[in-house]
């Protein structure tokens, strides 16, 4: 008997998870930090909301991720006269080179979670799961 489709995502999302938790570890790194220096390496800098709004998260989460981030030396935030809220937050160099060796590592698990896919599989897949995301939430994945 075939598991029902959402239980297939889940348990697929945890292997994922589980194939990058030992990378995380050996970073010191929580599983909620490595998205914040993807999203920081490719925007530089940001305000605290636009980290809540792209990947969905409470705001006192995001909070919460970058007080942990800062103390580690991965971002600075610079607040706006004094107000928390509207903190900018910015990658450092040293959340650079934990975000380039990331990289590297998450490549590995990916050509590992596409293995045996042709490169048209794999495409469709991506397909697949911007088409699921926008039928969910109306929105597109970027």
């Amino acid at each position: 008997m075939q598991p029902p489709f959402h239980v297939m995502v889940i348990k697929a999302l945890s292997a994922q998870r589980g194939a990058m938790y030992p990378y995380l570890a050996q970073e010191g790194l929580s599983p909620g930090q490595p998205k914040i220096l993807s999203y920081l390496t490719q925007h530089d800098q940001c305000r605290q909301r636009d980290l809540a709004d792209y990947y969905n998260i409470e705001p006192a989460t995001v909070s919460r991720l970058l007080a942990n981030m800062e103390e580690k030396g991965l971002v600075r935030r610079e607040s706006r006269q004094g107000d928390k809220r509207s903190a900018t937050v910015a990658i450092t160099d040293k959340g650079k080179l934990v975000s380039a060796r990331m990289r590297i590592h998450f490549d590995a698990v990916e050509r590992r979670e596409l293995d045996g896919f042709s490169e048209a599989e794999a495409a469709l897949l991506r397909d697949f799961l911007r088409r699921m995301y926008r039928n969910l939430t109306g929105e597109e994945l970027e």
